[in-house]
């Protein structure tokens, strides 16, 4: 067990990997936990114990189990009453078993669903496969680096679970506008259309452009923009390329209309943002 702090925060990372199953899993016995769990289903599903019968765990559901819960997994079934098998098996999760004051103050900060259908970020992914490495570095593990990731972990966890939460009505449309607002985030540098947008969804342009405002509030374009203008914003201020590099490099075809559009949402126009940046 490694235990790091920092100050007055404490985090134990008892125990943190990925599991692949392609046989059936079964705990056997409901216990309850000496420790928090953090579990996510990233492929197939899974059946768990939750008060007084079994959910139906999906790729994208979030487990968050408590000290003293009670918790029983089982994998592979299609029915956990009866133990019937499904045909074939193939499931795959994440999970972290950890003990610590931060966490203690993480999930007090706010009311913890057991079970929470996020987007599966890849982001997230990779904080969790790095906690894995630095975990079984041996001889030469770095507890700050334990300490920051795992901090960065939980402090993603709840970006996505306040993403998944923003509204019960629109929670079925959430999770597919989310990964089309990922795509946006990842090609925002780059000219792209409304349907490759559409494309990456598996939807029709009309249909994506419709969710995507419906839950956003804001049309894929203009989302794109915004990103597009905070990109640039902060090349003016931390870089000294020049204006015209920067407009390209943020994606906008032309000086003139980067120029128009920037001082149309931020009241400034490229040259006074960065002389007011400069002279802070």
């Amino acid at each position: 067990m490694i235990e790091i702090s920092h100050s007055k925060d404490t985090l134990n990372v008892l125990s943190v990997d990925f599991a692949k199953h392609n046989k059936p899993y079964d705990i056997r016995q409901r216990t309850r936990l000496p420790h928090y769990l953090i579990r996510l289903q990233t492929e197939g599903c899974a059946h768990v114990w939750n008060e007084d019968h079994y959910d139906r765990i999906e790729a994208g559901d979030l487990l968050l189990y408590k000290i003293d819960d009670v918790y029983e997994l089982k994998i592979g079934f299609n029915n956990p009453y009866s133990n019937e098998l499904l045909p074939k098996i193939s499931s795959m999760d994440y999970f972290l078993m950890i003990q610590g004051t931060w966490v203690e103050d993480w999930w007090a900060a706010k009311d913890r669903n057991p079970v929470t259908p996020i987007r599966l970020d890849e982001r997230l992914i990779m904080i969790w496969r790095q906690i894995i490495q630095e975990k079984r570095r041996i001889h030469d593990s770095m507890e700050e680096v334990l300490q920051y990731l795992t901090k960065a972990f939980f402090l993603m966890l709840d970006r996505l679970i306040d993403e998944s939460n923003s509204s019960q009505a629109k929670s079925r449309y959430v999770p597919i506008c989310n990964h089309m607002k990922y795509y946006i985030e990842q090609h925002a540098t780059e000219l792209f259309t409304l349907q490759q947008v559409a494309d990456h969804a598996s939807l029709s342009i009309s249909r994506a452009g419709h969710l995507f405002k419906e839950v956003f509030g804001q049309t894929i374009m203009d989302y794109a923009i915004e990103v597009r203008i905070s990109m640039a914003c902060e090349r003016i201020e931390y870089s000294k390329m020049t204006l015209e590099q920067i407009a390209e490099l943020c994606g906008f075809q032309s000086y003139t209309y980067f120029h128009r559009t920037f001082k149309t949402r931020t009241g400034l126009s490229p040259s006074e943002y960065r002389d007011r940046t400069t002279h802070k």
